[in-house]
C-alpha cells in the first residue's frame, strides 16, 4: 500500500495546530508541498522517512501529539536529546524526525520565530537554507532545491511563495561559514545544471542562481563575518554528520544517496 506522506504530515500538523502547538514539515516533503515540479520532469526523486520542526519549549506537547495519533516513540532517544524526537509510524515502517527549535548538520539554522511564517512547512527561504547548507551535496538535495527555484521567484516579501532573499541575506551575512558553503554549492547547481535541465526551465533557473550569487556578494556583512574570513578555509567552517554521503567526483555532478 503506497503511503501518502504529505497527508500524514498535515494531518500532524493540523492535529498540533488544534493544540495550539506549532509543528512544521521540513526537508523533501515540505518541498514537494510547496513546488509541483518536485512531483514530474526532471526533480522528482523518493521519499522515505519524514521530518518536522517545533519548538522546544512545547516538546511535552508535540510528544502528546504523536502518541495520540498512534505513534510510537523512541524513548531511549527521545530521554536522550534535548532538542530532538524520534517517533515510528504504528503501521509503516517510517520514522518521523522532530527537531527542536534549530536544524543542525553542517550548520545551524535557528528557527525562532521562523515558523508560525508558514502554515505547514518552514519558510522557503529556510527550506532553501537547509538544502544549501550541505557540504558533501547529494542528488537529493540538487533535484530539490533546483524544484525550489524554477518554481519560486526570489525577492524582497514576506509573500510564502516567494524566497525571502533578505533572510538569505541575514544568515550569510552574519556567519562567514554559511556564506561560505552556501557560495560553494550555488556555483555547483550551476556547473550541474546541464546535467539536470533542458530549454527554458534551465534559462530560468540559472538566472535565479545568479541572482542569488548577487545577493550573496552584495548583502552587508558583520564584524563577525569579517573576523571569520580573514582566517577563512585554513580552519574547517562546517560540520560533518556521520550520516552525510561521500562527494560526489568532480566534473561528474552529485550521485544518487538514494
Amino acid at each position: 500500500m503506497a503511503i501518502d506522506l504529505e497527508a500524514m504530515v498535515r494531518t500532524l500538523v493540523d492535529e498540533a495546530r488544534e493544540r495550539g502547538v506549532v509543528l512544521r514539515a521540513i526537508g523533501g516533503m515540505a518541498v514537494k508541498m510547496h513546488s509541483p515540479s518536485a512531483s514530474h520532469r526532471d526533480f522528482s526523486r523518493g521519499y522515505g522517512d519524514l521530518d518536522v520542526v517545533g519548538y522546544q519549549k512545547q516538546r511535552r506537547e508535540i510528544s502528546r501529539v504523536f502518541e495520540d495519533l498512534g505513534y510510537v516513540p523512541n524513548r531511549r532517544f527521545n530521554a536522550l536529546q534535548i532538542v530532538r524526537q524520534m517517533f515510528q509510524h504504528p503501521t509503516y515502517e517510517l520514522d518521523i524526525d522532530v527537531f527542536l527549535d534549530e536544524f543542525t548538520m553542517c550548520h545551524k539554522l535557528n528557527f525562532a520565530g521562523r515558523l508560525e511564517l508558514d502554515p505547514y512547512t518552514i519558510p522557503l527561504a529556510d527550506l532553501l537554507l537547509t538544502k544549501l547548507q550541505v557540504v558533501q551535496i547529494n542528488e537529493k538535495d540538487v533535484k530539490d532545491i533546483y524544484a525550489l527555484l524554477h518554481d519560486h521567484h526570489l525577492g524582497n516579501s514576506k509573500d510564502p511563495e516567494v524566497i525571502d532573499t533578505r533572510y538569505i541575506g541575514k544568515v550569510t551575512g552574519d556567519d562567514w561559514g554559511w556564506w561560505k558553503t552556501v557560495s560553494i554549492n550555488t556555483q555547483k547547481l550551476i556547473d550541474w545544471a546541464g546535467d539536470y535541465i533542458q530549454g527554458t526551465d534551465k534559462d530560468l533557473i540559472l538566472e535565479r542562481l545568479s541572482r542569488l550569487q548577487q545577493i550573496l556578494e552584495e548583502t552587508p556583512k558583520t564584524l563577525r563575518w569579517k573576523a571569520r574570513a580573514r582566517v577563512g578555509e585554513k580552519v574547517r567552517w562546517y560540520e560533518l554528520p556521520e550520516d552525510v554521503q561521500k562527494p560526489p567526483i568532480p566534473g561528474t555532478g552529485p550521485k544518487n544517496s538514494g
